[in-house]
C-alpha cells in the first residue's frame, strides 16, 4: 500500500508512505493515533531505519537517437548523502554519490560515465534517513547516429 501525507504548513509539501497499513489516522492532544482493520496503535518518534526515493519518468528526451549523457545538475538540498542511479533500455546503468549540502539548496554537476548509452533513461535519486529536496534536474545528452555501432 501507497499513502501520501501533504503537509500545508510546509507549503503543501508532500510525502510518499509505503507499508502503511492504515486507513485513517488522527492527532489527539499531542498524540497521534493510526487505525486499521486490526485495531489502533499510537505513533512514536522512534522512527525506523527509512529510505527514501525519488524517481523520474523513463524518457527519451524526444529523441529517438540513441544518447550518452555528458553531466547530469541537480538543485537540491539534502541533510545527508543521496545515491543517483542512473539507467537505459540498453541494461546499462551506474550509480553515483551525491553529497549532503552543506547549508540550503545546492547545484551539482554530475558527470556521467561513457559506457552508459541508450535510447530512453531512468534518473532515480535516493537516501537512507534522509530530507531532501529537488528544485531541479537538467542533463547535456549527446545524440548518436540511427545505425550506431556498439562497441
Amino acid at each position: 500500500m501507497i499513502t501520501f501525507d501533504t503537509n500545508l504548513r510546509a507549503r503543501s509539501a508532500t510525502t510518499q508512505y509505503t507499508n502503511f497499513n492504515y486507513n485513517s489516522a488522527v492527532k489527539f492532544g499531542e498524540k497521534f493515533f493510526c487505525a486499521s482493520e486490526t485495531g489502533l496503535v499510537e505513533l512514536v518518534n522512534d522512527p525506523p531505519e527509512e529510505e527514501v526515493l525519488f524517481e523520474l519518468a523513463t524518457m527519451d528526451f524526444g529523441i529517438a537517437n540513441e544518447k550518452r549523457l555528458r553531466a547530469f545538475y541537480i538543485g537540491y538540498e539534502a541533510d545527508g548523502n543521496l545515491t543517483l542511479t542512473v539507467s537505459t533500455d540498453l541494461g546499462d546503468s551506474d550509480t553515483y554519490t551525491i553529497p549532503a549540502s552543506a547549508s540550503g539548496q545546492h547545484t551539482r554537476k554530475v558527470v556521467i560515465s561513457r559506457k552508459v548509452r541508450g535510447r530512453y533513461w531512468t534518473f532515480q535519486i535516493k537516501g537512507k534517513n534522509v530530507t531532501f529536496s529537488i528544485d531541479d534536474i537538467k542533463v547535456l545528452p549527446v545524440y548518436r547516429g540511427m545505425g550506431v555501432d556498439r562497441t
